[in-house]
């Protein structure tokens, strides 16, 4: 069966299920200009409709999920959903959803149809993007704020930032570790375990590389706007660093023993950041092709596009 009809049948079954809903299929456009397919579920007396992404399921039922066991996951999927307990009437006052306004960072060139719809800034090669949380997670749900939002709520773009930096500051809403730490962790080797000699040695050799994220680990790459946690990290290594866009989830620092921008060791890393980009992150997930430095003398984060411009390199 092919994708489209799988479609059109779950959203016939489902619309033959709770005839008193709206049940539709429609196309959402997330980072980076990737579309899904979606069932949307919204009951009469309900403001707030249910969003369940196809494609996973499709996924499913090639691999020999069964059609009814598909429409069962679409039934938990709705049950995970409710169990939320959101209630939307809050997010007509700006004062009650102050409080969980996040940034969320996104590629500018690459989404330039989502920044029509939505409030934003642009920082270096970045835009920045806002969402209100709706569980104490990213990872529990959140809605991104567009401009029919701000106009409801008569704010304007600053006011989201200066929200999301209060906020930001407020939780301490950051994670620093060694990038080794992660690679363990999804090996599924515990610190413990990992003192054998082997690993050590490979954990001593990369001590120069650390994972920047926020405590969820969803859209932590956003850290880098953290009012003066770039210094604060600077002082802590004593060193300046480079930034590596891993996804928009988090950032590789590579602390720079040399303490002095390196035109060649950047173009190297500029490389890699490319190729990892093209084989290894989802297209969802990327961020920047770009390479990022940070100056704690000069208190400034500069980017391999303007040096390079300003040295002819580019």
């Amino acid at each position: 069966m092919e994708f489209k009809s799988f479609c059109d049948q779950i959203v016939s079954a489902m619309s033959d299920k709770y005839p008193e809903s709206e049940v539709e299929l429609s196309e959402i456009t997330k980072n980076n200009g990737v579309d899904h397919k979606c069932l949307t579920i919204k009951s009469k007396d309900c403001k707030v409709s249910e969003v369940i992404y196809l494609e996973p399921l499709y996924d499913a039922f090639i691999n020999g999920c069964s059609f009814n066991d598909v429409l069962n996951r679409v039934e938990i999927a709705r049950l995970d959903g409710q169990d939320q307990n959101f209630d939307v009437g809050y997010y007509r006052d700006f004062d009650k959803v102050r409080e969980r306004v996040m940034i969320k960072l996104v590629n500018y060139d690459k989404n330039q149809k989502l920044l029509a719809q939505m409030p934003h800034r642009k920082y270096k090669d970045f835009a920045v993007l806002y969402y209100c949380l709706v569980g104490d997670k990213s990872s529990e749900g959140i809605i991104m704020i567009k401009n029919e939002h701000i106009k409801m709520w008569d704010v304007t773009e600053n006011d989201l930032y200066d929200a999301a930096c209060v906020n930001a500051i407020k939780n301490n809403d950051y994670v620093i570790m060694p990038l080794m730490e992660i690679v363990n962790e999804r090996r599924g080797v515990t610190s413990k375990s990992a003192l054998n000699d082997e690993l050590s040695f490979e954990e001593d050799s990369l001590s120069f590389l650390k994972i920047l994220t926020n405590k969820d680990r969803t859209y932590g790459a956003a850290t880098i706007m953290n009012p003066g946690l770039l210094y604060a990290l600077a002082c802590k290594y004593d060193s300046n660093f480079y930034i590596l866009p891993s996804s928009v989830h988090e950032l590789i620092l590579v602390i720079d023993e040399e303490d002095s921008f390196n035109q060649d060791k950047a173009a190297e890393l500029y490389d890699m950041v490319r190729f990892v980009n093209m084989t290894e992150v989802a297209t969802e997930d990327v961020l920047s092709d770009n390479v990022y430095y940070y100056d704690r003398n000069e208190d400034e984060l500069f980017d391999y596009y303007e040096i390079a411009s300003k040295t002819g390199l580019a």
